[in-house]
């Protein structure tokens, strides 16, 4: 007897796993049962509603700091309005980037450096005009004490280069010269006596607008500090530049620009962009939606609507979409609900997704009785 208790304790207790075991899968399987929808409901008129009721709640124009002072985003119904849109151009596009090294301040004002737009008047102590005799030109002198303070790795000749690359100022190699690591003197075409001075006007102050270091669709990058990790706010766009910026982590980078995000990342990525833009614009309200909802809304902003002519007549240029369609002699199967509307005939929703069919062969005939009034 004592030696088959431990062996009755071990299948005791291999029951007892068992057992809730299959109390577990039982109560997944009828959760995920109770969780399903039935056949023909309105997907589409709840998920409109889900999200569109709590839109009403919310204030229309709201803005929040994205963890640092002066850097606000957009939020409320402008933000919703701009990802269902897809907003070419939205008001606050900022991009979020993830450093390799979190740690470092250091790499971090490195990384801000080669990212944020920086401009020739602001690394520039003085950009005046020379007249000499023999010598009438451009004189440039940089604050290299601010360039090495932020770490930015700017010279006097990745400043000429930047000159010389400048779509509006049409300078050539010969007009650029530079004179130690600070200086620079910039010697405009040659043209007439009376046009020349207007001539290097007109290039001073075009000068302080050149773009030095950074990109220059980026207005400015703010290093963000959460328990001794930093990561990078960006506030403009350029998502493929900023990925792929030498310690930048370009896996966990990521832009509410959905548009932006098509472009660089494809259309997988801007449905989980469009998602994630979504659930955060609701909950910076308090506001929490079924995730059901707006995966819905995402797959069908992503789905290529080209095959129903009704459609995409329905959304937009609808003249120009029939007469499209009827110059190429295109046909429409009348399946989805807003064919259906427009034609006038039950849709394939709720009650009017069955179809009664009956078997025409071997049936009795059908004799009909004279009707007396019309005899």
């Amino acid at each position: 007897m004592l030696h088959n208790i431990p062996y009755l304790q071990t299948l005791t207790c291999l029951e007892s796993f068992y057992y809730l075991l299959q109390v577990f899968l039982e109560t997944c399987i009828s959760r995920y049962h109770s969780k399903r929808v039935e056949a023909g409901a309105s997907i589409g008129a709840i998920g409109a509603q889900s999200i569109g009721e709590p839109g009403t709640q919310m204030t229309l124009k709201t803005f929040h700091f994205a963890g640092v002072a002066s850097m606000n985003v957009t939020l409320g119904v402008p933000r919703i309005k701009e990802i269902i849109n897809a907003s070419k151009n939205i008001s606050t596009p900022i991009i979020t980037a993830v450093l390799e090294n979190e740690e470092n301040v250091f790499s971090a004002r490195i990384v801000k450096s080669k990212i944020e737009k920086t401009t020739l008047g602001e690394v520039a102590t003085a950009i005046k005009v020379v007249l000499k005799p023999g010598q009438q030109c451009i004189s440039i002198k940089l604050d290299m004490d601010l360039i090495e303070a932020l770490h930015m790795g700017i010279s006097a000749e990745s400043v000429r280069h930047s000159i010389l690359s400048h779509p509006k100022i049409k300078l050539k190699e010969q007009h650029v010269h530079s004179v130690g690591h600070d200086r620079l003197k910039i010697f405009p075409p040659e043209v007439d006596r009376i046009k020349f001075q207007s001539a290097l006007h007109n290039l001073k102050s075009m000068l302080p607008k050149v773009v030095v270091k950074g990109f220059p669709s980026v207005d400015r990058a703010i290093i963000r500090e959460v328990k001794n990790v930093h990561s990078l706010v960006v506030e403009g766009t350029n998502l493929l530049g900023v990925m792929g910026t030498l310690g930048i982590d370009g896996r966990k980078t990521t832009s509410n620009h959905v548009m932006e995000v098509v472009r660089t990342l494809g259309i997988e990525a801007s449905r989980t962009s469009i998602i994630n833009e979504i659930k955060f614009t609701m909950n910076s309200h308090g506001m929490s939606i079924d995730l059901r909802h707006m995966m819905l809304l995402a797959d069908l902003m992503t789905y290529k609507m080209k095959e129903s002519v009704l459609m995409l007549a329905s959304f937009e240029k609808t003249a120009e979409h029939l007469f499209n369609a009827s110059y190429a002699g295109r046909d429409d199967q009348i399946e989805g609900v807003s064919e259906c509307i427009i034609m006038g005939i039950p849709m394939q929703l709720g009650t009017g997704i069955l179809r009664v069919r009956q078997r025409v062969d071997n049936l009795p005939e059908l004799k009909y009785a004279p009707d007396p009034i019309l005899s």
